[in-house]
């Protein structure tokens, strides 16, 4: 299968602390996609042990890497960068990006809907792995070690508990409940070895989303994206920043003011704090708004005011 100009790219987010198993789960993963005929790319942030040749099974997965960093800080523009490449090369049906254990979910997903690559893109889907022996074990962490575990999980559209031969039945039901606290939404699926029905992964991470849009109170991770047709009011653009509400963690975007209309701006904003500078190159006057239980309706209400006053 190639990918053509009307076809939006799948991502998969492959997450989960250090150790938790998400190279033998992307072996298991990547076999059942090739069944379907997908055309895939794999982006690591890390190299695991598996044999890649056997993988690779003639021309149908193509393995990209990020080295020297942390895909969600460091090399969040490489990411993009490579993304974009690959829409244009028009050969991938599905992005598997596979991150390294340290790497937070959010900043993945903020990446994978960057303006620039939006509209060529599904939104992501998010599988979390999870060790249930080192899940057990979390709170020998440090709190921001044991948190990032966490949010990893929280952010997650179907969770894959592994290893549960290493623990006995009452642990592996404490886990379940615990996991269910930590995201109430997600389906848990109990493996050993990673080891899944491709169906599960797949109908649980489109009821997942499905139910984002019906629930006001998802805690997983939301987008939507808002396309400007002509330059705007800079005072007005100004307002809506600094009111965003707290359920929106990044904003990122390009827009031209009536005063300046010649000059591109790229618009970031991160932690309550917006950040912005001039942009040369021909780019979509597209915004992106991520955050958790996102009112879009109204926003999307706020930026019509915007654009149309």
């Amino acid at each position: 299968m190639i990918n053509n100009k009307n076809e939006k790219i799948s991502i998969t987010i492959v997450n989960g602390f250090l150790g938790s198993g998400k190279t033998t789960f992307l072996k298991h993963y990547i076999e059942q996609l090739l069944k379907k005929d997908e055309k895939i790319t794999i982006i690591m942030n890390e190299f695991g042990s598996f044999d890649v040749d056997s993988l690779l099974l003639g021309d149908d997965v193509s393995i990209r890497s990020l080295i020297n960093g942390c895909v969600c800080c460091d090399l969040n523009s490489d990411l993009v960068n490579q993304m974009k490449q690959l829409i244009e090369l028009q050969e991938t049906s599905h992005i598997i990006i596979e991150a390294t254990g340290l790497a937070h979910p959010l900043e993945i997903y903020t990446a994978c809907q960057d303006p620039m690559l939006v509209n060529n893109v599904h939104k992501p889907t998010i599988i979390g792995i999870v060790d249930a022996q080192r899940f057990i074990k979390k709170d020998v962490y440090s709190p921001s070690t044991a948190q990032l575990l966490e949010e990893q999980l929280s952010y997650s559209d179907t969770i894959i508990l592994n290893k549960v031969d290493l623990v006995d039945e009452e642990a592996i039901h404490n886990i379940k409940e615990n996991l269910k606290q930590i995201n109430p939404n997600a389906p848990v699926i109990v493996t050993t070895y990673s080891q899944f029905q491709y169906e599960q992964i797949h109908v649980n991470a489109i009821q997942h989303h499905e139910k984002q849009h019906k629930h006001a109170h998802h805690h997983g991770i939301q987008s939507m994206q808002y396309t400007f047709t002509t330059a705007i009011d800079r005072q007005l653009f100004y307002q809506f920043i600094m009111r965003l509400p707290d359920s929106v963690l990044r904003l990122k975007g390009f827009v031209t003011f009536r005063d300046l209309p010649e000059v591109t701006y790229e618009f970031q904003y991160a932690m309550g704090l917006p950040d912005y500078g001039i942009i040369d190159k021909e780019v979509p006057l597209t915004i992106v708004i991520i955050g958790e239980s996102l009112d879009t309706n109204r926003l999307r209400n706020q930026l019509d005011m915007i654009q149309f006053t």
